[in-house]
């Protein structure tokens, strides 16, 4: 064999390792078992906050309506043109508050951003909804709606769906599934619970007073719930705080 052909041999040689030690680098880590994916404490604590930042989120959409037209006499047409409005608001500032997300990022560490992406919203939402129980002219209760949809806008930027993929890229999808599964029982339940409580005979004496009444126990019932949410999650985060790690970040 001439010194030329065992160039070319050790060539190829070096060129075929250096591709399989390429591909092995790149192989991605298998998912975790769903055993150990279910004992995630924070994936508990997204289990009980979709479902209460939604039963918001939803009302303000498919129940408040019925509010403002039953109670405080708004008309359909613009009724119709309010939830044009607030469903535009919210996707145009979803946007903006990806851009924010990123200049918050800058000045604040990962843990305190995405905490108050999560936290503050709920708390704003919570408070109105608890306001809104005591306004009495449409005006106003469409300004606070549009401050309610406002803050609804940060639930895909910088929340528990930007937390959840940051936490566990590879694991993200399944996650996701699962608390956004019950996330979407709000979406009947808050109709439910409009009926159960605000239901009134017609026939009662002072029917209006009791009947704007029952509609203020509604909206504090839903503020509770919602605020059972906050909570899941600043608890799960002091209960396993090694568990927020953003690994989006490692990768």
């Amino acid at each position: 064999m001439t010194d030329a052909e065992k160039k070319i041999i050790t060539r190829a040689n070096t060129t075929t390792d250096d591709c399989d030690q390429s591909s092995s680098e790149n192989v991605t880590k298998p998912p975790a078992s769903l055993k150990s994916l279910f004992c995630r404490l924070y994936l508990l604590a997204f289990c009980i906050y979709s479902p209460a930042y939604n039963l918001i989120y939803y009302n303000l959409l498919n129940v408040v309506p019925f509010f403002l037209n039953k109670v405080l006499g708004a008309e359909p047409l613009l009724i119709s043109y309010l939830n044009i409005s607030l469903c535009l608001l919210i996707a145009i500032s979803t946007v903006a508050f990806s851009f924010l997300l990123l200049k918050v990022d800058q000045v604040l560490t990962w843990i305190q951003s995405r905490m108050v992406f999560t936290l503050v919203p709920m708390v704003l939402q919570i408070v109105c909804h608890i306001t809104l129980s005591t306004c009495v002219t449409v005006p106003g209760s469409i300004f606070i709606l549009l401050l309610s949809a406002l803050a609804a806008s940060t639930l895909f930027s910088g929340s528990i769906y930007t937390i959840n993929y940051e936490i566990d890229p590879e694991n993200s999808a399944i996650l996701v599934s699962v608390y956004n599964s019950f996330a979407q029982l709000s979406g009947f339940l808050g109709p439910l619970l409009m009926v159960a409580l605000t239901t009134t005979d017609p026939d009662i004496e002072d029917y209006d007073s009791v009947y704007r009444q029952k509609w203020s126990y509604f909206f504090y019932v839903v503020s509770g719930v919602s605020g059972i949410g906050f909570l899941a999650i600043v608890m799960a985060y002091l209960l396993k705080p090694e568990e927020w790690i953003n690994r989006a970040r490692e990768k």
